[in-house]
């Protein structure tokens, strides 16, 4: 897994956190406790701060990155393939696969952005908001049982991270 220094900035990864090997993590980044980052995925802080919070699923292949700060809360599902670039996407949400949040943007907690969704910049989503198309509207309120599957979902991801991590499936 390369963990790159860039302008005196090194990623802060806490030692909890399963991180895939071929996982790329750039710059001013920090990853906090329990959180998953999977197979081919790119954190790249070399313009400006990325946080991800605690016990987050950051699935393969998924791009962060941004030219302003960028933040994922905790309890978050970033799905294969989805890019988030200088937004925030709040606590217990899940961003799609394929799906792309642009800067500025903020995605209120519990909320889904789904397959395939272009959240353009300086979108402010509301929590418990579906948001589907391109660009990306509101679909629906979440209720209660949808916001329950992605606690689920994401339970599976963190327990899937720690079988990996106790076999050595994070080592370089």
């Amino acid at each position: 897994m390369p963990i790159v220094e860039v302008d005196g900035k090194k990623p802060r990864v806490d030692p909890t956190a399963f991180v895939a090997p071929n996982a790329t993590i750039i710059g001013d980044v920090e990853i906090g406790e329990g959180s998953s980052i999977w197979y081919g995925a790119v954190i790249r802080g070399d313009f400006t701060k990325i946080k991800i919070g605690k016990f987050n699923s950051i699935q393969d292949n998924s791009v962060i990155h941004g030219d302003g700060p960028t933040t994922i809360g905790d309890n978050c599902i970033l799905a294969h393939g989805c890019c988030v670039h200088g937004a925030r996407v709040e606590s217990g949400s899940l961003i799609s696969i394929n799906a792309i949040v642009f800067d500025r943007a903020v995605i209120g907690a519990e909320s889904i952005v789904a397959l395939g969704a272009v959240v353009l910049a300086d979108t402010k989503v509301p929590p418990r908001t579906v948001m589907a198309g391109v660009p990306a509207k509101p679909l629906k309120q979440l209720t209660d049982k949808d916001a329950m599957l992605i606690k689920v979902a994401n339970k599976g991801y963190a327990d899937l991270a720690k079988r990996y991590k106790a076999q050595g499936l994070d080592k370089r």
